[in-house]
């Protein structure tokens, strides 16, 4: 009796669930055909007339979910492959009684792997190591917690600034905003918000880029909105030692290009785009989906492909370099730098398009859990900082 009762309320869901979604969530034909009729629609592409027919949405940070798109609609459910929410208006999705997922950290390892390497390169090209730095962490969700731990691993002092997390829990280790901002690295991981006690919009403006070493690197992977982009563009010139390494834009994807230019490292908001965090994303939106629809999960995410590579490294002459080797044959943001900075050359009316297909097209990228790395077995101290950051770790006995 069970099991025909099961089939029946799914057979039920299947013929009269209408899904629309966004083609870029990966796995998205795998994990929700069989819950619904389902339709993909391009993420800047949806209007009312689209989501009218709809009684579920799934949606990336392209999409604004609002009363403009769904007024009119019968949605029940709404989705989002994403860490951040700003894209959806809560607020109204909560009056209407439609129920809301997304995927809260799902992206925080590949985050913190871009904005190890980003650092990395500069620290390089400036014959700087890393170690002994300060980092002014501003905002310690899931992502800027992971951040903190991959850099503390390095040797690197975290300066944690999140004002919420401090009203609520009290805890002595959260600093001043001024303390951050007098680190050597300054890196943002803040939601976007523009109402309630800590709002976040133009959270870094001229003020707080004033009070930054003139020799700092600022890194955004959150969101555009939370930095004032022409006064950073502006500071970018007139401290020419100061960098940059912007991930999120404000008017994504017709961004700045003259930011772009006066930027260490300029990328089309990919840092969390590795292939494990975007299946992490669908298998927890599937999830959700799943639990909202009050039937078993049955898709069960894939291995991800090029599931564990074995690395060699060369000789070097410190861990930190023998770590950029390791870290470079997994990410390099230097290569997503260069594509997007093809955009320079583009008539503006293809500008924003170069932008969107490289995040639509975006190349297989893994994160260090996919890498053993044959570490020198006399540098115990780099095996370990290996494993702190994801890495296997294989003992190389030949030297």
């Amino acid at each position: 009796m069970i099991s025909v009762s099961y089939t029946t309320r799914l057979t039920t869901t299947v013929l009269s669930m209408r899904i629309i979604a966004d083609p870029n969530i990966a796995y998205v034909r795998d994990a929700f055909a069989a819950l619904g009729d389902l339709c993909v629609v391009p993420g800047r592409d949806w209007t009312p007339e689209i989501a009218r027919a709809a009684d579920l949405l799934l949606v990336r940070s392209v999409t604004r979910v609002d009363a403009a798109l769904l007024e009119a609609s019968r949605v029940r459910f709404v989705g989002t492959a994403t860490s951040g929410v700003d894209h959806i208006d809560l607020e109204y999705l909560s009056h209407k009684g439609i129920a809301f997922a997304a995927a809260p950290g799902s992206n925080a390892t590949a985050v913190a792997e871009y904005v190890l390497s980003a650092l990395l390169i500069l620290a390089e090209q400036r014959g700087a190591v890393l170690k002994g730095m300060t980092a002014g962490i501003i905002g310690c969700g899931q992502v800027g917690a992971r951040v903190t731990d991959f850099l503390g691993a390095l040797g690197v002092e975290c300066i944690i600034n999140d004002p919420p997390l401090q009203e609520q829990t009290g805890a002595a280790k959260y600093r001043t905003l001024d303390e951050a901002l007098s680190a050597h690295v300054v890196s943002l991981h803040v939601p976007l918000t523009a109402s309630g006690s800590h709002p976040t919009v133009n959270l870094i403006g001229l003020d707080e880029l004033t009070r930054m070493r003139n020799d700092a690197i600022l890194i955004n992977t959150a969101r555009g909105g939370v930095l004032d982009e022409p006064a950073l563009r502006t500071l970018l010139t007139r401290r020419p030692g100061m960098a940059a390494v912007i991930d999120c834009w404000c008017h994504e994807p017709d961004i700045d290009v003259e930011l772009l230019q006066r930027a260490a490292i300029g990328t089309p908001h990919i840092a969390g785009y590795s292939d494990d965090a975007k299946l992490r994303a669908t298998e927890m939106l599937y999830r959700a989906v799943c639990e909202f629809l009050s039937v078993p999960t049955e898709w069960q995410p894939p291995a991800a492909a090029d599931t564990l590579r074995t690395l060699c490294l060369d000789e070097a002459e410190t861990d930190e370099d023998f770590l950029r080797q390791a870290v470079f044959a997994c990410y390099d943001a230097r290569d997503d730098h260069r594509a997007l900075a093809e955009i320079d050359g583009l008539p503006l009316a293809e500008r924003g398009q170069h932008f969107d297909a490289l995040r639509a097209h975006y190349r297989t990228r893994r994160e260090f859990s996919a890498v053993e790395v044959l570490a020198p077995s006399d540098r115990p101290a780099f095996r370990a900082l290996l494993r702190a950051l994801g890495f296997g770790v294989v003992a190389d006995t030949t030297g």
